[in-house]
């Protein structure tokens, strides 16, 4: 049932980038980045399971997680389920993943390196009884999420707060010319977006709004400056902004140390898998 307001459009224009990049380009990009996501989503360990307790998860489920990068959904979900299948189109991404897993000394974790926008992607991935994507490519085709999955499909992202990239860059800020594209963190262009295209299919999908974000405690500033390091590349002569700029999100403990908070929000959205009316 289509609505007065294309909402298939919308979002294809919302989440249509990595479509215009050859698989090539996106491995690299992806490769580059790994690093990087893989100290945020440790950053974000502890707010991480505000995400999985809102999921409808059960010990002998077998899940696979879309763009799943360096693990930061699929090593919690696994310490719950059967096995999860670790889908990214990063060789680098993946390792990590599994690296993850490892440390936290899970064996139920596969991973499959796929470009999920390719043609038939769902069919070399299979049938799982559940199917997440976070902040990841699997948002680009809702259709295939919806027709891997036998029980529920979880999709999230941010809701209406600062993303991902956009805390890595106020951390960055006077030292890269790089720039979040307005558009994407615009608060019409949130969950709204997804939820309508579902409702037009014919799904009526649940949502919740969870608090989390990203921290870190430690024993001193120095400590925390060669720490943060890892959010990017940081000349010399602009080490003194970098400090300027993570001092304002360090604050002295009273028993001692500092505790560095970024708070934000995601949306955790779920529907049961069905027929789509498209």
């Amino acid at each position: 049932m289509k609505g007065l307001l294309n909402w298939e459009a919308i979002h294809k224009l919302t989440h249509d980038n990595l479509s215009k990049m050859n698989e090539s380009d996106q491995k690299e990009m992806w490769g580059r980045s790994a690093e990087m996501y893989d100290f945020m989503a440790k950053l974000e360990k502890e707010h991480t399971q505000n995400q999985v307790s809102k999921m409808i998860l059960d010990f002998n489920d077998t899940v696979v997680d879309i763009g799943c990068g360096p693990g930061r959904l699929t090593v919690p979900v696994a310490k719950r389920v059967k096995s999860v299948t670790a889908v990214d189109i990063s060789t680098k991404m993946l390792d990590k993943c599994i690296t993850n897993a490892k440390a936290e000394g899970l064996n139920n974790v596969v991973p499959l390196e796929l470009n999920w926008m390719e043609k038939g992607a769902e069919k070399t991935v299979g049938m799982h009884d559940i199917a997440i994507a976070s902040r990841s490519v699997g948002f680009s085709d809702i259709v295939k999420l919806n027709n891997i999955a036998r029980k529920y499909v979880f999709v999230l992202s941010w809701a209406n707060a600062p993303s991902l990239r956009e805390i890595q860059l106020s951390f960055l800020e006077g030292i890269t010319e790089d720039k979040v594209p307005s558009g994407a963190s615009n608060r019409m262009f949130g969950y709204n977006v997804i939820f309508n295209l579902l409702y037009d299919m014919g799904i009526e999908p649940n949502v919740v709004i969870v608090e989390d974000g990203f921290s870190r405690e430690y024993e001193t500033k120095e400590q925390a400056y060669e720490d943060l390091h890892s959010i990017g590349e940081i000349p010399k002569d602009k080490e003194m902004q970098f400090r300027s700029n993570i001092d304002k999100y360090l604050t002295e403990k009273p028993a001692g140390g500092f505790l560095l908070l970024r708070k934000t929000k995601t949306f955790v959205m779920w529907w049961k898998p069905q027929v789509l009316d498209i």
